[in-house]
């Protein structure tokens, strides 16, 4: 099933997040437009990475005036590769819709309609057109907020001013909350951070995104092996 109804549902849940996703596009956009980012520049980064944290990796990489394409690209790479697992999640349930409109919703695709998608799925949701409808208005808040914030760099300066600069921890955070159920959990969360701090250390900030990702991984995919 994929109706103009479970679209209609998904927006409506969505909504809440366009809310505060459009916040933290305010924030890449300022950040952004710092870096020397116009606003059709910073739009368009936005629609094609689609990921504030592997955005801001990125635009720290070019702010040290060392960042080569093929840095930028492994950057990029490895923080969104998380997509690849929550695609794995999705295809089971997704797929039934066929592929133009399987691979169309995924375009949508964000870590925050993931989990809430995964959570309608677990509650009995059998319209794959939920997960398209969550993720529009979230789109909408990420590139309107990202527009409005490269453009108003003249007005508001300084984003850490307003707490921008701490919206990707507190979004992290956040997910991070809803994700951990059990003890186990923590492990993976405890290893990332012990990963981050390290590699933060010696090489900087976007090292320690990748470095924390991929401890943070291994260290769930040893503690859940054998699971379903």
């Amino acid at each position: 099933m994929f109706s103009f109804d479970g679209f209609r549902r998904g927006a409506r849940d969505g909504m809440p997040l366009a809310v505060s996703i459009f916040a933290y596009g305010v924030g890449f956009g300022l950040v952004a437009a710092q870096a020397g980012f116009g606003v059709g520049k910073a739009v368009a980064t936005s629609a094609a990475i689609y990921s504030g944290s592997a955005q801001l990796a990125a635009v720290n990489l070019l702010q040290t005036g060392e960042a080569t394409l093929w840095a930028l690209f492994a950057t990029i790479l490895v923080i969104n590769a998380r997509y690849l697992l929550f695609g794995a999640t999705l295809q089971p349930w997704l797929w039934s819709a066929g592929p133009l409109r399987a691979y169309g919703s995924l375009l949508l695709l964000g870590d925050a309609n993931w989990m809430m998608t995964m959570r309608a799925i677990r509650s009995g949701e059998v319209d794959r057109a939920y997960l398209a409808g969550t993720g529009t208005p979230v789109a909408v808040g990420w590139l309107s907020g990202t527009a409005l914030g490269a453009a108003a760099v003249s007005v508001l300066p300084r984003p850490e001013a307003l707490g921008f600069d701490l919206m990707l921890a507190c979004f992290a955070a956040a997910m991070m909350t809803a994700m951990t159920r059990t003890r186990a959990d923590l492990l993976p969360l405890a290893v990332g951070a012990g990963a981050a701090l390290a590699v933060f250390q010696v090489f900087g900030p976007a090292p320690a995104i990748i470095g924390a990702g991929l401890a943070g991984a291994a260290a769930a995919a040893l503690v859940h092996r054998g699971e379903t």
